[in-house]
């Protein structure tokens, strides 16, 4: 099939993305010297300046020498280009596959790397999957164009890990905070003063820009592919390299491997693709995976588990410390009689973890849950526990527990540990217990790539302390403490603990050595009386005064109280304008409506917020573990592709019965949302919430496929589903303040527009073909 549309490639039209790209990389270099002014460190002061510019000399000198490489340029992807077009038509669904899936996956790994990077992607957990919404969705709205741009995917991949590989290791990454005011940050440092809040918004426009810039190629290529097979079967390719590539970022996240893993497995695949540049390919690539591997701090070591990085210190002022995304996470104790005194420690620690058994002593049954490397697994020993329960989700933290910890508390025969989410051993344990104690539960880290729910989400609501309060036996008590200022987070947790008991106020203690609050409730507590250290703010806290408690409807503890998100709008008309800048080139390639689906644009926004909802209502039920939450992403993939066989068998389902059944089948949703807290039994819990929640993307698929087979083109199609995806995106974070459950609202309006929107189209087409036949 000949190409159907002009090149693409002129300069003119896309130079607003250029253009931003070094205007915010300028804009962050400045601001960034400004950072190291203050820090008096002159060399790096320089340095960032020296990159700031250097683009701006690069884009000079090869202006002016653009005779000799533009048209080496345009000769490259002609090439390219030429191979596809000749690529045998028999394996074409194959090379499909292989696009689309390399272009998923190379997705996955980016947003997992720019998490592992900097921490401030946990405040905006889907900025990255929406710029390579964009990138992708643009380069399919591309479509068959002259020249396909895969090429430059590795030089442009190059410059971005290196990029953040490199700052990763300056202190600018410890200044990319969360520059959000209406949610608080479990103690890490905030985001303060003009110059840092543009050094971080820079930094953000950057990525999300370059991002989309680096996936853009390869949506082009599985489009252009695709338009050599028949819509529905280069559809069914399209999601069969999906499913594998999700199936292998999987394995990737099993083994623990490290980016260095990742991006070579990304490599292969393109070496596949760009047949006849395996040199300059390989060669690019063994650069990129060399500076990724080489380690730029000497005196630790990093690992990464399915949800974070993990940065051992294994020798820090005579104990290990571990950071988790850079930030302190946990120090690993010896508080035996004989262990070291570390500059006084060593008597602190004793009384902070043994307070929980100043409330309950030598309790028989101990469940502790965030049980980390083992600092309150050790301390329910050292206090006579008949038997613990360690449960921790990130089976990396504990096992360098069971490595490094000195008193080695899980190698006890009275220890079980459990990898499991702390709310899903809620649900599924029929143990009672004398003591629960909470260790560190809190993180912005995002889980998922996929997903963007947080490790505590559903730990900290009132419905997971209503299930926590269940597994006490009569008279048990349970000890949660957390690292907070007591005037931010401490009447929101005492509120939430008296709605889960019934009415019964909690004790609040302030340990004022660690910053830590102790919260004890259930037993007979009112007569304990803890050491000096622990000052009792119970008072305090158990006013309640300016707290709203977070359910699982709207699960965001670190926001005191319900209060719009406006500081995020910020960044979500960041990424409106910056979406214009890739959308508006397409829309004027030439072909209008030939790159437009209306349809498939709603649908992909309505597609995106049933999807969120999905993965966390499941999460609910099945544990929020990096495993389900796979699972999950692969059975929505997997049942796009059974919807796309079956409009591929019955092509004539009216689309006019598919989307009432949508429709209904959100409301059902919605309506199962509200009561399945009530129900009970193996069956009710697992098996009916997974296929009722999941029903509205079977119909959903079904409608996209039918949508597909009447568009102009599956780069229409598909490029209008995967931007239209950003619009769900940025609907999504009204969830802050209205819950979880507007987010079925939202896609009730949605799919109703689609529906709308659909039917018109047919009519209008109806009367043109009537019209037309009648001139006949």
């Amino acid at each position: 099939m000949p190409p159907t549309k002009p090149d693409g490639l002129s300069l003119g039209k896309w130079a607003a993305i250029p253009v931003t790209i070094f205007c915010s990389w300028l804009v962050f270099c400045i601001s960034a010297a400004v950072v190291y002014n203050r820090l008096h460190n002159d060399l790096m002061m320089s340095l960032f300046i020296l990159a700031g510019l250097a683009p701006l000399a690069i884009v000079r000198v090869s202006a002016g020498l653009r005779r000799r490489w533009w048209p080496r340029l345009l000769q490259l992807l002609e090439e390219h280009t030429g191979r596809l077009d000749t690529l045998p038509s028999r394996f074409i669904g194959l090379w499909i596959a292989l696009a689309a899936g390399t272009g998923l996956y190379l997705e996955l790994v980016l947003i997992r790397y720019h998490g592992t990077c900097f921490a401030v992607f946990g405040f905006f957990k889907n900025l990255s999957l929406l710029s390579c919404f964009l990138g992708l969705g643009t380069g399919y709205a591309l479509g068959r164009t002259r020249l396909v741009l895969t090429p430059l995917v590795v030089p442009l991949l190059a410059i971005q890990i290196i990029a953040m590989h490199l700052l990763r290791f300056t202190e600018i990454a410890w200044a990319l905070q969360n520059p959000i005011s209406e949610q608080l940050t479990m103690g890490l440092p905030t985001a303060v003063g003009a110059v840092q809040i543009v050094l971080v918004y820079s930094f953000l426009i950057w990525v999300f820009t370059f991002n989309a810039l680096c996936l853009m190629p390869l949506g082009q290529l599985a489009s252009y592919l695709m338009g050599r097979r028949a819509k529905l079967p280069a559809y069914s390719w399209n999601l069969v390299g999906s499913i594998l590539a999700v199936l292998i970022f999987w394995g990737l996240s099993f083994m623990w491997s490290p980016p260095t893993i990742w991006f070579a497995v990304g490599f292969i695949a393109l070496l596949a693709l760009l047949r006849g540049m395996l040199l300059c390919t390989g060669i690019a690539a063994a650069i990129v995976l060399g500076v990724v591997a080489t380690p730029l701090a000497v005196n630790n070591y990093d690992l990464y588990s399915p949800y974070q990085i993990l940065t051992v210190f294994p020798s820090y002022a005579g104990r290990t410390v571990i950071m988790v995304n850079h930030f302190f996470y946990q120090d690993i104790y010896d508080l035996t009689p004989h262990g070291p005194d570390l500059n006084g420690l060593q008597a602190m620690n004793q009384v902070y973890y043994g307070a929980p058994y100043q409330f309950k002593q030598t309790p028989q049954d101990v469940l502790v849950v965030g049980a980390g490397t083992g600092n309150d697994v050790a301390s329910a020993l050292r206090h006579g526990a008949g038997h613990v329960d360690a449960v921790e989700i990130d089976p990396l933290i504990l096992h360098l527990g069971e490595l490094l910890h000195p008193e080695k508390p899980y190698d006890s025969d009275r220890v079980t540990p459990h990898v499991q989410d702390a709310r899903a051993f809620f649900r599924s344990t029929d143990r009672k217990y004398d003591l629960i104690v909470y260790g560190l539960l809190d993180s912005h880290t995002a889980l998922s790539g996929m997903s963007g729910v947080r490790l505590d989400s559903y730990i900290y609501t009132v419905e997971a302390l209503r299930q926590a309060r269940k597994c006490l036996k009569d008279g048990g008590v349970l000890c949660l403490s957390f690292a907070m200022k007591p005037e931010y987070l401490a009447r929101k947790l005492s509120l939430m603990l008296a709605q889960a008991f019934d009415g019964q106020d909690p004790r609040v203690f302030y340990f004022s050595p660690t910053a830590a609050s102790l919260f004890v409730i259930g037993g007979d507590s009112a007569s304990i009386h803890l050491p000096p250290d622990f000052h009792d703010i119970t008072a305090y806290a158990s006013s309640h005064a300016s707290a709203d408690p977070s359910t699982d409807d709207w699960p965001f503890f670190y926001m005191p109280v319900r209060t719009y998100p406006v500081s995020y709008l910020v960044i979500i008309a960041i990424m409106i304008l910056m979406s214009a800048l890739f959308i508006w080139p397409v829309l004027r390639s030439g072909s209008g409506g030939a790159i437009v689906s209306a349809p498939c644009f709603l649908l992909g926004a309505g597609f995106m917020l049933l999807e969120t909802k999905a993965v966390t209502e499941l999460a609910l039920f099945y544990g929020s573990t990096w495993i389900v939450i796979s699972i999950v992403i692969l059975a929505i993939l997997i049942m796009a592709f059974l919807a796309n066989l079956v409009v591929m068998r019955f092509p004539r389902i009216p689309r006019g019965v598919s989307y009432p059944l949508l429709l209904a089948s959100v409301g059902l949703s919605l309506w199962f949302s509200m009561v399945s807290g009530s129900m009970h039994g193996a069956w009710l819990s697992q098996i009916l919430p997974t296929a009722i929640l999941t029903l509205p993307l079977f119909f959903s698929g079904l409608i996209f496929s039918a949508e597909m087979e009447s568009a102009s083109s599956v780069a229409a199609a598909l490029g209008s589903n995967l931007i239209g995806a950003m619009l769900g995106g940025c609907l999504e974070y009204n969830s802050m303040y209205f819950g979880y459950r507007s987010l079925y609202v939202l896609a009730i309006v949605i799919y109703g527009l689609s529906m709308v929107v659909s039917l018109v189209r047919r009519t209008s087409k109806g009367v043109v073909a009537v019209a037309s036949a009648g001139e006949t």
